[in-house]
Protein backbone atom coordinates (compact mmCIF):
# COMPACT_ATOMS: atom_id res chain seq x y z
CA UNK A 1 0.00 0.00 0.00
CA UNK A 2 2.54 2.40 0.56
CA UNK A 3 4.51 1.91 -2.63
CA UNK A 4 1.49 2.41 -4.52
CA UNK A 5 0.73 5.81 -2.62
CA UNK A 6 4.53 6.65 -3.09
CA UNK A 7 3.94 5.56 -7.24
CA UNK A 8 0.92 8.02 -7.11
CA UNK A 9 3.00 10.85 -4.90
CA UNK A 10 5.91 10.77 -7.63
CA UNK A 11 3.82 10.71 -10.90
CA UNK A 12 1.74 13.66 -9.94
CA UNK A 13 4.81 15.69 -8.76
CA UNK A 14 6.06 14.76 -12.64
CA UNK A 15 3.33 15.61 -13.93
CA UNK A 16 3.02 18.91 -12.32
CA UNK A 17 6.54 19.32 -13.05
CA UNK A 18 5.86 18.64 -16.91
CA UNK A 19 3.01 20.81 -16.94
CA UNK A 20 4.46 23.79 -15.83
CA UNK A 21 7.21 23.57 -18.36
CA UNK A 22 4.96 23.73 -21.03
CA UNK A 23 3.02 26.69 -19.90
CA UNK A 24 4.07 30.10 -21.29
CA UNK A 25 4.82 32.88 -19.26
CA UNK A 26 1.44 35.36 -18.60
CA UNK A 27 1.43 38.97 -20.20
CA UNK A 28 1.55 42.32 -18.51
CA UNK A 29 -1.88 43.72 -18.10
CA UNK A 30 -1.77 47.70 -19.48
CA UNK A 31 -2.07 50.48 -16.92
CA UNK A 32 -2.82 54.16 -17.59
CA UNK A 33 0.49 56.29 -16.83
CA UNK A 34 0.47 57.25 -13.29
CA UNK A 35 1.98 60.68 -13.05
CA UNK A 36 2.37 62.77 -10.10
CA UNK A 37 3.05 65.95 -9.25
CA UNK A 38 2.19 67.31 -12.32
CA UNK A 39 2.79 71.16 -13.09
CA UNK A 40 1.20 73.30 -16.00
CA UNK A 41 4.08 75.82 -17.29
CA UNK A 42 2.90 79.26 -16.37
CA UNK A 43 1.66 81.06 -19.78
CA UNK A 44 4.03 83.18 -20.29
CA UNK A 45 6.45 80.52 -20.45
CA UNK A 46 4.44 78.53 -23.44
CA UNK A 47 4.49 80.65 -25.87
CA UNK A 48 4.05 79.38 -29.60
CA UNK A 49 6.96 78.18 -31.28
CA UNK A 50 8.58 77.09 -28.56
CA UNK A 51 9.51 74.45 -25.81
CA UNK A 52 7.91 74.14 -23.26
CA UNK A 53 7.90 71.55 -20.08
CA UNK A 54 5.41 70.55 -17.89
CA UNK A 55 7.02 69.21 -14.66
CA UNK A 56 5.95 65.86 -12.88
CA UNK A 57 7.24 62.67 -12.11
CA UNK A 58 5.77 59.31 -14.09
CA UNK A 59 6.67 60.28 -17.64
CA UNK A 60 8.30 57.61 -19.82
CA UNK A 61 10.04 58.39 -23.39
CA UNK A 62 7.43 55.64 -24.89
CA UNK A 63 4.63 58.18 -23.93
CA UNK A 64 2.83 60.46 -26.48
CA UNK A 65 0.51 64.09 -25.68
CA UNK A 66 -2.24 64.88 -26.99
CA UNK A 67 -2.91 68.55 -27.15
CA UNK A 68 -6.92 68.99 -27.48
CA UNK A 69 -8.03 72.73 -27.95
CA UNK A 70 -10.45 74.39 -25.38
CA UNK A 71 -11.34 77.51 -27.32
CA UNK A 72 -11.87 75.63 -31.16
CA UNK A 73 -8.15 76.58 -32.00
CA UNK A 74 -5.92 74.04 -33.22
CA UNK A 75 -5.55 70.79 -32.04
CA UNK A 76 -1.88 69.14 -31.97
CA UNK A 77 0.18 66.16 -31.83
CA UNK A 78 3.33 67.21 -30.72
CA UNK A 79 7.05 65.36 -31.23
CA UNK A 80 8.21 64.63 -27.43
CA UNK A 81 11.79 66.41 -27.07
CA UNK A 82 13.27 65.16 -24.08
CA UNK A 83 12.00 63.31 -21.40
CA UNK A 84 13.34 63.15 -17.33
CA UNK A 85 12.62 62.01 -13.60
CA UNK A 86 11.74 66.31 -13.63
CA UNK A 87 9.75 66.07 -16.63
CA UNK A 88 8.52 66.13 -20.34
CA UNK A 89 9.00 68.76 -22.44
CA UNK A 90 7.59 68.97 -26.65
CA UNK A 91 7.07 71.80 -29.04
CA UNK A 92 4.04 73.99 -29.34
CA UNK A 93 3.48 75.09 -32.97
CA UNK A 94 3.09 78.71 -33.80
CA UNK A 95 -0.16 77.93 -35.16
CA UNK A 96 -1.56 77.09 -31.42
CA UNK A 97 -3.23 79.91 -28.54
CA UNK A 98 -5.55 79.62 -25.80
CA UNK A 99 -6.48 76.98 -23.23
CA UNK A 100 -5.56 73.27 -24.37
CA UNK A 101 -6.53 69.56 -21.99
CA UNK A 102 -3.42 67.38 -22.24
CA UNK A 103 -3.62 63.61 -22.44
CA UNK A 104 -0.80 61.24 -22.31
CA UNK A 105 -0.97 57.91 -24.00
CA UNK A 106 1.05 55.02 -23.24
CA UNK A 107 0.47 51.21 -24.22
CA UNK A 108 -2.81 52.19 -25.79
CA UNK A 109 -3.93 53.59 -22.24
CA UNK A 110 -4.58 57.43 -21.65
CA UNK A 111 -4.51 59.82 -18.62
CA UNK A 112 -5.86 63.43 -18.26
CA UNK A 113 -3.26 65.03 -16.98
CA UNK A 114 -4.91 67.52 -13.77
CA UNK A 115 -5.20 71.53 -14.93
CA UNK A 116 -4.95 73.55 -18.61
CA UNK A 117 -1.60 74.26 -21.14
CA UNK A 118 -2.62 77.76 -21.36
CA UNK A 119 -0.71 79.23 -24.62
CA UNK A 120 -0.94 82.94 -24.76
CA UNK A 121 -2.67 84.41 -28.49
CA UNK A 122 0.46 85.82 -29.27
CA UNK A 123 1.87 86.46 -33.29
CA UNK A 124 5.63 85.06 -33.14
CA UNK A 125 7.80 87.79 -34.47
CA UNK A 126 11.13 86.91 -35.87
CA UNK A 127 14.43 89.15 -36.14
CA UNK A 128 12.30 91.86 -34.48
CA UNK A 129 13.78 95.47 -34.98
CA UNK A 130 12.04 98.52 -34.07
CA UNK A 131 13.67 102.31 -34.85
CA UNK A 132 14.06 103.91 -31.35
CA UNK A 133 14.10 107.37 -32.30
CA UNK A 134 11.79 109.92 -32.27
CA UNK A 135 8.90 110.06 -35.05
CA UNK A 136 6.27 112.50 -36.21
CA UNK A 137 2.82 112.15 -37.02
CA UNK A 138 2.27 111.06 -40.59
CA UNK A 139 5.68 109.22 -41.02
CA UNK A 140 6.15 105.99 -42.34
CA UNK A 141 7.74 103.47 -39.51
CA UNK A 142 9.66 100.75 -40.89
CA UNK A 143 9.94 97.49 -38.22
CA UNK A 144 11.97 94.59 -39.56
CA UNK A 145 11.32 90.96 -39.17
CA UNK A 146 9.19 87.71 -40.27
CA UNK A 147 5.82 86.55 -39.44
CA UNK A 148 3.74 89.73 -40.32
CA UNK A 149 1.02 88.91 -42.47
CA UNK A 150 -0.85 90.84 -45.11
CA UNK A 151 -4.42 92.29 -42.86
CA UNK A 152 -2.24 92.64 -39.86
CA UNK A 153 -3.20 95.58 -37.99
CA UNK A 154 -0.99 98.23 -36.19
CA UNK A 155 -2.67 99.33 -33.06
CA UNK A 156 -1.57 102.43 -30.75
CA UNK A 157 -2.04 102.93 -27.18
CA UNK A 158 -0.59 105.16 -24.99
CA UNK A 159 -1.14 106.25 -20.57
CA UNK A 160 -1.52 110.01 -22.26
CA UNK A 161 -4.85 108.67 -24.64
CA UNK A 162 -8.12 108.90 -22.46
CA UNK A 163 -10.22 105.89 -21.30
CA UNK A 164 -8.11 103.05 -23.01
CA UNK A 165 -7.99 104.82 -26.13
CA UNK A 166 -6.72 102.71 -28.72
CA UNK A 167 -5.48 104.35 -32.69
CA UNK A 168 -5.30 101.30 -35.03
CA UNK A 169 -4.07 101.68 -38.62
CA UNK A 170 -3.37 98.71 -41.17
CA UNK A 171 0.38 98.13 -42.11
CA UNK A 172 2.36 97.42 -45.12
CA UNK A 173 3.46 93.96 -45.36
CA UNK A 174 7.35 94.23 -46.79
CA UNK A 175 10.38 91.75 -47.71
CA UNK A 176 11.97 92.75 -44.69
CA UNK A 177 9.16 93.17 -42.13
CA UNK A 178 6.45 96.24 -42.19
CA UNK A 179 5.90 99.94 -42.85
CA UNK A 180 3.30 101.71 -40.73
CA UNK A 181 2.15 104.86 -41.49
CA UNK A 182 1.96 106.86 -37.83
CA UNK A 183 -1.73 108.32 -37.22
CA UNK A 184 -2.05 112.11 -37.20
CA UNK A 185 -3.89 111.08 -33.69
CA UNK A 186 -0.96 109.83 -32.49
CA UNK A 187 1.19 111.43 -29.38
CA UNK A 188 3.40 111.03 -26.88
CA UNK A 189 4.87 107.73 -25.99
CA UNK A 190 3.15 104.47 -27.45
CA UNK A 191 3.16 100.71 -27.15
CA UNK A 192 3.03 99.64 -31.10
CA UNK A 193 1.05 95.96 -30.99
CA UNK A 194 -0.04 93.75 -34.25
CA UNK A 195 -3.14 92.54 -33.99
CA UNK A 196 -4.53 89.36 -36.26
CA UNK A 197 -7.99 88.30 -35.24
CA UNK A 198 -7.98 86.84 -31.62
CA UNK A 199 -3.88 87.28 -31.32
CA UNK A 200 -1.80 89.89 -31.07
CA UNK A 201 2.52 90.97 -30.97
CA UNK A 202 3.38 93.71 -28.46
CA UNK A 203 6.68 95.31 -30.83
CA UNK A 204 7.41 97.33 -28.13
CA UNK A 205 7.95 101.18 -27.99
CA UNK A 206 7.08 104.36 -30.40
CA UNK A 207 7.99 107.37 -29.59
CA UNK A 208 5.67 110.37 -31.41
CA UNK A 209 6.62 113.67 -30.76
CA UNK A 210 4.68 116.74 -31.25
CA UNK A 211 5.32 120.52 -30.98
CA UNK A 212 3.49 123.59 -29.30
CA UNK A 213 0.33 124.60 -31.72
CA UNK A 214 -0.37 121.21 -32.92
CA UNK A 215 -3.95 120.62 -32.71
CA UNK A 216 -4.04 116.83 -31.50
CA UNK A 217 -5.68 114.84 -28.17
CA UNK A 218 -8.59 117.04 -28.43
CA UNK A 219 -7.16 120.63 -28.28
CA UNK A 220 -3.98 122.65 -29.08
CA UNK A 221 -0.34 121.89 -27.71
CA UNK A 222 0.72 124.63 -25.58
CA UNK A 223 3.55 122.94 -23.55
CA UNK A 224 6.09 120.02 -24.47
CA UNK A 225 8.84 118.57 -22.46
CA UNK A 226 10.93 115.68 -23.35
CA UNK A 227 11.29 116.54 -26.91
CA UNK A 228 7.93 116.69 -27.30
CA UNK A 229 7.00 113.30 -25.73
CA UNK A 230 5.15 115.02 -22.66
CA UNK A 231 3.05 117.89 -22.55
CA UNK A 232 -0.52 120.02 -21.78
CA UNK A 233 -3.31 120.50 -24.21
CA UNK A 234 -5.74 122.88 -23.94
CA UNK A 235 -9.25 122.65 -24.35
CA UNK A 236 -10.85 124.88 -27.74
CA UNK A 237 -13.09 126.67 -25.64
CA UNK A 238 -13.95 128.07 -22.14
CA UNK A 239 -15.54 126.08 -19.59
CA UNK A 240 -18.48 127.83 -18.19
CA UNK A 241 -19.06 131.60 -18.42
CA UNK A 242 -16.74 134.41 -18.09
CA UNK A 243 -18.00 134.75 -14.67
CA UNK A 244 -17.43 131.97 -12.46
CA UNK A 245 -16.57 131.33 -8.74
CA UNK A 246 -13.41 129.45 -8.12
CA UNK A 247 -15.62 127.49 -5.18
CA UNK A 248 -16.05 127.97 -1.48
CA UNK A 249 -13.55 129.17 0.56
CA UNK A 250 -12.98 126.50 2.75
CA UNK A 251 -9.52 125.10 2.31
CA UNK A 252 -8.83 121.83 0.12
CA UNK A 253 -5.40 121.97 0.88
CA UNK A 254 -2.46 120.10 -0.76
CA UNK A 255 -2.54 121.99 -4.09
CA UNK A 256 0.64 122.54 -5.78
CA UNK A 257 1.90 125.68 -8.34
CA UNK A 258 4.20 123.55 -10.75
CA UNK A 259 3.77 121.89 -13.95
CA UNK A 260 2.20 118.51 -14.36
CA UNK A 261 0.21 119.10 -11.08
CA UNK A 262 -2.81 120.44 -12.35
CA UNK A 263 -4.34 116.95 -12.72
CA UNK A 264 -3.53 115.66 -8.87
CA UNK A 265 -4.48 119.21 -7.44
CA UNK A 266 -8.27 118.71 -9.64
CA UNK A 267 -8.48 115.28 -8.27
CA UNK A 268 -8.06 116.48 -5.08
CA UNK A 269 -10.55 119.67 -5.17
CA UNK A 270 -12.87 117.18 -6.33
CA UNK A 271 -12.82 114.94 -3.90
CA UNK A 272 -13.27 117.62 -1.03
CA UNK A 273 -15.84 118.94 -2.84
CA UNK A 274 -17.92 115.62 -2.43
CA UNK A 275 -17.11 115.61 1.35
CA UNK A 276 -18.31 119.39 1.06
CA UNK A 277 -21.93 119.28 -0.57
CA UNK A 278 -22.48 116.30 2.23
CA UNK A 279 -21.55 118.98 5.15
CA UNK A 280 -23.01 121.91 3.69
CA UNK A 281 -26.58 121.13 1.90
CA UNK A 282 -27.19 124.97 2.03
CA UNK A 283 -24.54 125.02 -1.06
CA UNK A 284 -26.36 124.03 -4.09
CA UNK A 285 -25.64 120.49 -5.33
CA UNK A 286 -25.44 122.05 -9.11
CA UNK A 287 -23.29 124.67 -8.28
CA UNK A 288 -19.91 123.27 -9.48
CA UNK A 289 -16.12 124.58 -8.39
CA UNK A 290 -14.26 125.16 -11.35
CA UNK A 291 -12.24 121.99 -10.67
CA UNK A 292 -15.50 120.44 -10.63
CA UNK A 293 -16.46 122.33 -14.32
CA UNK A 294 -13.34 121.17 -15.47
CA UNK A 295 -13.56 117.25 -14.61
CA UNK A 296 -16.80 117.44 -16.08
CA UNK A 297 -15.90 118.08 -19.35
CA UNK A 298 -15.74 116.12 -22.23
CA UNK A 299 -14.88 117.23 -26.39
CA UNK A 300 -15.27 114.02 -29.31
CA UNK A 301 -12.83 114.99 -31.89
CA UNK A 302 -13.21 112.11 -34.77
CA UNK A 303 -14.84 109.49 -32.26
CA UNK A 304 -12.72 109.89 -29.73
CA UNK A 305 -13.91 111.01 -26.24
CA UNK A 306 -11.74 113.04 -24.25
CA UNK A 307 -12.90 113.19 -20.63
CA UNK A 308 -9.93 113.97 -18.86
CA UNK A 309 -9.64 117.74 -18.65
CA UNK A 310 -8.27 119.46 -15.21
CA UNK A 311 -8.29 122.42 -14.15
CA UNK A 312 -4.33 124.06 -14.74
CA UNK A 313 -2.00 124.64 -11.79
CA UNK A 314 -0.75 128.52 -11.73
CA UNK A 315 2.78 127.05 -13.97
CA UNK A 316 0.75 125.63 -16.25
CA UNK A 317 -2.03 128.61 -16.93
CA UNK A 318 1.27 130.45 -16.79
CA UNK A 319 2.77 128.42 -19.70
CA UNK A 320 -0.37 128.72 -21.63
CA UNK A 321 0.17 132.51 -21.26
CA UNK A 322 3.26 132.50 -22.85
CA UNK A 323 2.27 130.63 -25.79
CA UNK A 324 -0.62 133.31 -26.22
CA UNK A 325 2.01 135.79 -25.93
CA UNK A 326 4.03 134.26 -28.31
CA UNK A 327 1.32 134.06 -30.93
CA UNK A 328 -0.11 130.50 -30.23
CA UNK A 329 -4.15 131.92 -30.22
CA UNK A 330 -3.19 134.69 -33.64
CA UNK A 331 -3.11 135.02 -37.30
CA UNK A 332 -4.35 131.32 -37.64
CA UNK A 333 -2.07 129.69 -35.95
CA UNK A 334 -4.69 127.74 -34.27
CA UNK A 335 -8.44 126.88 -34.76
CA UNK A 336 -9.13 128.72 -30.89
CA UNK A 337 -9.46 131.93 -29.39
CA UNK A 338 -8.76 132.50 -26.01
CA UNK A 339 -10.74 135.76 -25.14
CA UNK A 340 -8.88 138.86 -22.51
CA UNK A 341 -9.82 137.56 -19.00
CA UNK A 342 -8.31 136.50 -15.83
CA UNK A 343 -8.61 133.01 -15.20
CA UNK A 344 -8.44 130.45 -12.56
CA UNK A 345 -6.06 127.78 -11.55
CA UNK A 346 -6.10 124.78 -9.42
CA UNK A 347 -3.43 126.07 -6.94
CA UNK A 348 -4.98 127.35 -3.65
CA UNK A 349 -3.46 129.96 -1.67
CA UNK A 350 -2.13 127.93 1.41
CA UNK A 351 1.19 127.27 -1.01
CA UNK A 352 2.21 130.57 0.01
CA UNK A 353 2.80 131.87 3.20
CA UNK A 354 1.81 135.52 2.36
CA UNK A 355 -1.38 133.95 0.47
CA UNK A 356 -4.64 133.85 2.01
CA UNK A 357 -5.69 130.23 2.71
CA UNK A 358 -9.24 131.40 1.32
CA UNK A 359 -7.59 132.27 -1.94
CA UNK A 360 -6.64 130.91 -5.06
CA UNK A 361 -4.38 131.64 -7.63
CA UNK A 362 -5.48 133.18 -10.88
CA UNK A 363 -3.25 133.93 -14.23
CA UNK A 364 -4.41 137.54 -16.21
CA UNK A 365 -5.29 137.25 -19.52
CA UNK A 366 -6.16 140.81 -20.38
CA UNK A 367 -2.06 141.42 -20.39
CA UNK A 368 -0.35 140.60 -23.78
CA UNK A 369 3.04 140.39 -22.93
CA UNK A 370 3.95 140.49 -18.90
CA UNK A 371 2.82 137.42 -16.83
CA UNK A 372 0.43 139.10 -14.10
CA UNK A 373 -0.29 136.51 -11.37
CA UNK A 374 -1.55 136.46 -8.33
CA UNK A 375 -4.27 135.24 -5.68
CA UNK A 376 -8.17 136.29 -5.21
CA UNK A 377 -10.78 135.38 -2.81
CA UNK A 378 -12.10 132.27 -4.18
CA UNK A 379 -15.85 133.17 -4.15
CA UNK A 380 -15.48 137.17 -4.21
CA UNK A 381 -13.99 136.77 -8.00
CA UNK A 382 -15.73 135.50 -10.34
CA UNK A 383 -13.29 135.43 -13.39
CA UNK A 384 -12.95 132.60 -16.52
CA UNK A 385 -12.03 128.88 -16.70
CA UNK A 386 -10.17 127.18 -19.30
CA UNK A 387 -9.84 123.32 -19.11
CA UNK A 388 -6.41 121.33 -19.87
CA UNK A 389 -5.33 117.83 -20.44
CA UNK A 390 -2.06 116.24 -20.09
CA UNK A 391 0.37 113.37 -22.30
Amino acid sequence: MRNLNLKVLVCALAFASAGCSDESEPNAVPVAPILKEVVMPAESRALPGTTVTISGKGFDVSDKIFCESLAEELDFVPEIEHVNDQGISFAIPAEAAGPYAVTVERAGLTSRLPGELKVPYVIVIEGLSVPSGNVVRGAVLAVRGSGFEAGDVANFSSDGYPGGTIVATDVNVTDSGIEVKIPESCYGVNTLTIVRGTRQANLGRVNVSVSVGDEVGGGIVFYTSDKGLHGLIVKRTNTGTPTQQWGPTSLHGGTKKDLYTGKENTRLCVAKMADFHQQFATWPADKLSAAELCAAESETVDGVVYDDWFLPSQQELAELFKARAAGLFSGGKSAADLPANNYWTSTEGDNDANAPIWSAYYVNFYETESLVSSNSDKEAWQIGIRAIRQF
